[in-house]
């Protein structure tokens, strides 16, 4: 591959006719079907299998979903399928673990897991949080947005500088993914190619809905890129164009907001403690994700190896965070976070409507 041959990501962009969202274009794919579909990003209320309302954010039913990376390599897996050894698996489940549990004590998560949205409770993806918030998972994020994705593309994370930066130009191409979201739905893909598409969106942490956030759940030793479908946008590394994309996301300000959530995150990067509830669940989580039985003996070493000393209280907490309790307070938080939510009417008869806007409804 002739790397001096390729556009520049900026470049790119307008070589595959993306636009902006915002602008009330219509979809003219679901046009065609009799859908009114527009590219104005809003959040998108949606009912998922279990009866519990999530809300897609960005453009409502996404033509394409996107993932950037700086450099192509040579499989796509998700975080936890990178790790090879056994131990290793272990203390990324336990610290994932431990992270949820207290996500779950956070005052306004559990206020909102009791809320409700035209009489459906709403959906808590603690599992796409954990993934935003940079532990290992058996999910692989995905955008709707292409700047987004951009931004993963042609800059990346700087562990001495605690930052990310800019690329210059490299002697390897950046790869930006996109793939049909519909393709890989209702369950249908997760049979046949052992992955399966769903939206994270917004979530009561706000990492998910400022990144747009999609994620394909993945199966050990899936390739996200062999995937059928999957189409690769090769593009030259090139710093002006870069930190062009850098300045617009504030450096990654934009896509990270510095939350309390993130605080606990770090904390929880390097814990080297568990109780032995959430040992036990993180056993569960491997061998369905080994898709084995992991004996006593096999356990014991691990264990051993992993560093992990058992305590009876939970790792992780929000002591000193401070963090507001009221329910006037959080009420108005999450009015706020809904204020522009859309939602479609899905059953037919004399009442239903094409569409609407709508608050939270808490």
């Amino acid at each position: 591959m002739d790397i001096f041959r390729l556009p520049t990501v900026d470049q790119l962009k307008v070589k595959l006719g993306i636009n902006n969202p915002g602008k009330g274009n219509i979809h003219s794919g679901y046009a065609s079907i009799g859908l009114h579909v527009d590219d104005y990003e809003a959040q998108h209320a949606m009912t998922n299998e279990h009866g519990e309302v999530q809300f897609n954010t960005g453009v409502e039913m996404p033509d394409m979903v996107y993932r950037g990376q700086v450099r192509e390599f040579a499989a796509c897996y998700p975080g936890l399928g990178r790790l090879r050894h056994l131990e290793d698996k272990l203390l990324a489940v336990c610290r994932n673990l431990a992270f949820e549990d207290a996500v779950r004590r956070h005052p306004y998560v559990r206020y909102c897991s009791k809320q409700a949205f035209l009489g459906n409770p709403l959906h808590i993806d603690y599992q796409g949080l954990a993934q935003h918030y940079g532990f290992h998972t058996d999910m692989l994020d995905v955008t709707s947005n292409f700047d987004v994705a951009t931004f993963f593309a042609c800059c990346e994370w700087d562990a001495g500088e605690s930052r990310y930066v800019p690329v210059a130009l490299r002697d390897q191409p950046g790869v930006i993914y996109g793939v049909i979201p519909a393709l890989f739905s209702a369950g249908i893909a997760l049979k046949t190619w052992g992955c399966d598409f769903r939206f994270v969106g917004w979530q009561p942490l706000p990492r998910p809905a400022q990144q747009r956030a999609g994620a394909f759940v993945m199966q050990p030793g899936r390739c996200f890129a062999s995937l059928p479908g999957v189409q690769r946008a090769y593009f030259k590394h090139d710093l002006a164009a870069a930190e062009k994309v850098w300045d617009a996301f504030g450096g990654g300000d934009v896509l990270f907001p510095d939350d309390e959530a993130a605080n606990l995150s770090r904390s929880a990067q390097n814990l080297g403690e568990t109780t032995f509830s959430i040992l036990e669940r993180a056993w569960d989580v491997l061998e369905r994700w080994e898709g084995r039985r992991i004996g006593k003996k096999h356990r014991k070493n691990a264990l051993k190896a992993s560093g992990l000393k058992i305590t009876k209280q939970p790792p992780l907490g929000w002591d000193g965070y401070h963090l507001p309790s009221s329910t006037e307070k959080l009420n108005a938080r999450l009015n706020s976070e809904l204020n522009n939510v859309r939602w479609r009417w899905a059953t037919h008869g004399p009442q239903s409507e094409p569409g609407g806007k709508g608050g939270s409804g808490a």
